[in-house]
């Protein structure tokens, strides 16, 4: 890779396929991230494509603006930039591309070109290409999320007939199911007989309603809820969580796409295996052990190792876990964000315990924050502690 690619001489020295350019690098992500990208499209229509489209151009106009200001920007490239703003459109969910947000008279298109204008920015702030230890994605994603909290939260998916050319916010919102998710019986997406009224239909992200239930929010409700009954009744087949067809950000709507295109990272050398896989592997581990609550209701029952209460079971406990990896943004996190190579460290042995900290905080912050935030924000934590990390395993010379 060029000099001007990256500036950082021990950065370069990291990267994989030191002859490529900055566009041939990135390019190359952008392939393997058009795996998941195209379930998303597919699930959630038109709508998704806008919200693309809205974001890239955006950032791209935002860089050009940034690009002339101090040496700084001098630092921004087109490729990484844009590769940058794809990755944060595939973040949030489709239904901000319309000129009325779902449930309030309010327009949401415009936080769409604010993103991708506020991602510009904070590569500039944040130090561009090879420079920033800070992921800016993560800091722009986090922004919107506080202060749109509500407006991201996805709640609609095509139905199967009406795939890639359907409206997403074309369908009837069910009385019964407002602020609630039923899916007793049902069965997977794909299956299911749908009526043939609008593209799509409503439900509620299984997400939310994990988070509801290790957040004691049930017990606002007055609700008798063990485990078993969350797993069985509030949470869609794990089908739609594995080939999609349930409401989520358009990048993580498919856990088997997503998987498959950091398949395809890994077998061009792109990545470390290892960063991926620990952060994985620890997340389901944090899940499995962490305390867990048995039963919601007047007197809620929390437990390590929830698994080992009889009342529960190892199957649920295992399935309890699967549904809260599947659910939330680990995967895209573990291959597409956290093996970026500004903030991941730079030798094996620091990526190592980097990924057991990002692993680790994004089992807690699940369980204890949310679902849909908790691992962009133990990543960022994880990040933090990359300068460091580079510090105290740096190579020392033998004498």
């Amino acid at each position: 890779m060029t000099t001007e690619a990256l500036p950082r001489p021990a950065e370069l020295a990291s990267l994989p396929h030191s002859g490529l350019s900055v566009g041939e690098f990135y390019s190359m992500h952008f392939m393997g991230a058009l795996i998941p990208l195209t379930a998303g499209l597919l699930v959630y229509g038109w709508r998704a494509a806008g919200t693309m489209l809205l974001v890239c151009g955006s950032t791209a106009v935002g860089v050009a603006a940034w690009r002339r200001i101090g040496p700084r920007g001098a630092q921004l490239s087109y490729p990484h930039s844009l590769w940058l703003g794809f990755l944060l459109a595939m973040m949030l969910p489709p239904h901000l591309s319309t000129d009325e947000a779902f449930g309030s008279p309010e327009a949401a298109w415009y936080i769409l070109p604010a993103a991708g204008l506020l991602l510009a920015m904070l590569l500039w702030v944040l130090g561009g290409l090879g420079a920033g230890r800070i992921h800016p994605v993560l800091v722009a994603y986090l922004i919107i999320a506080a202060l749109f909290v509500h407006l991201i939260i996805p709640h609609r998916a095509l139905k199967p007939t009406r795939l890639l050319l359907g409206d997403v916010l074309n369908g009837e919102v069910p009385r019964n199911v407002i602020g609630e998710a039923h899916y007793s019986n049902s069965e997977p997406w794909y299956k299911r007989h749908i009526d043939a009224k609008g593209d799509a239909e409503y439900s509620n992200p299984a997400s939310e309603a994990l988070t509801a239930y290790t957040n004691d929010r049930e017990k606002l409700a007055h609700r008798w809820l063990p485990i078993q009954s969350l797993v069985r009744d509030e949470l869609p087949p794990m089908e739609d969580l594995v080939f999609a067809g349930h409401p989520s950000p358009i990048g993580t709507g498919s856990a088997i796409a997503v998987i498959i295109g950091g398949l395809f990272l890994l077998y061009r050398g792109l990545i470390d295996f290892r960063i991926p896989v620990i952060i994985i592997l620890f997340d389901l581990a944090g899940l499995l052990i962490l305390p867990t609550p048995a039963l919601l209701g007047e007197h809620t029952q929390w437990h390590w190792i929830v698994s080992r209460q009889p009342e529960v079971g190892w199957g649920t406990g295992i399935t309890f876990a699967n549904y809260e990896l599947l659910a939330s943004p680990v995967l895209f996190m573990a291959f597409f964000l956290a093996t970026a190579p500004p903030i991941r460290p730079m030798s094996q042995g620091a990526r190592v315990l980097y990924a057991v900290v990002a692993g680790s905080g994004s089992a807690a912050l699940q369980l204890y924050m949310s679902v849909a935030v908790g691992p962009y924000v133990a990543l960022l934590l994880a990040s933090l502690l990359t300068p460091a990390l580079d510090l105290w395993f740096r190579p020392r010379a033998v004498i």
